[in-house]
This record gives structure tokens, sequence and C-alpha cells, in this order.
């Protein structure tokens, strides 16, 4: 079993800050980064497995990451306690909005834990 150790970062001075999902020793292993489908200020790194390695989040999503997660364990992080008004789903990761169009990330859950090597 793998334990996610999330870490998280903000650069206040340019509203970036960025989420990594997968353990640090899987991190330097990216195979392509992609635009999120539905939000164009959130990019994707995808690994070698297909997998979701990290976030990084542009203009108003990184706004959420500038305060401590409000909740998170193995499987999910949620950064308010927001109600979740849309969702997206993409390599086994299901990312939760506050608005019906798919902005304001709110967190996240892994929906497919083998996939991530969580028992």
């Amino acid at each position: 079993m793998t334990l996610l150790k999330r870490t998280i970062t903000y650069e206040q001075s340019i509203d970036i800050g960025y989420i990594y999902i997968t353990p640090q020793s899987e991190r330097l292993k990216i195979k392509e980064t992609i635009e999120l489908d539905v939000n164009e200020c959130i990019n994707v790194d995808i690994d070698k497995e297909d997998r979701v390695a990290g976030l990084e989040l542009f203009a108003e999503e990184s706004e959420m990451l500038r305060n401590a997660p409000v909740y998170e364990n193995n499987l999910s992080l949620r950064l308010t306690d927001q109600e979740v008004l849309s969702t997206y789903h993409l390599s086994g990761i299901e990312f939760q909005f506050s608005t019906p169009d798919h902005k304001g990330l709110i967190g996240f859950t892994i929906v497919d834990p083998l996939r991530y090597n969580i028992k």
C-alpha cells in the first residue's frame, strides 16, 4: 500500500499553485502536461502510467491554495467546505468544482485507488 503524502505549493507573486498527487519518487516520470478539458486554468501532469501526477493551478483557481486543506485523507483532498456543483473525471480522479460550469476547484477524490497503488 502506498500512502500519498501530498505537497501543495503556492507562489503568491505570480498566482500559480501546484498540488502533487503521486509520491515524490514518481513525480519525475511525467509523460505529458495537458490542460483540463473543462477548465483552462488547470494543467494536469500525466505520468508514464497514465495517472494524474499533479495539478498546476493558475489565476483564480490558484487562490484556494493560499489556505491549508480543510480535509485530506489518502483518497481525497478538499480545499474548502463549499458544496460540489460539478465534477470531472480523468485517469481515475474525480475533480470537484464549486460552480456548475467546472470553475472553482475545491478538491478531488481518487476513485480508482488500485491505479494509484492504494489499498
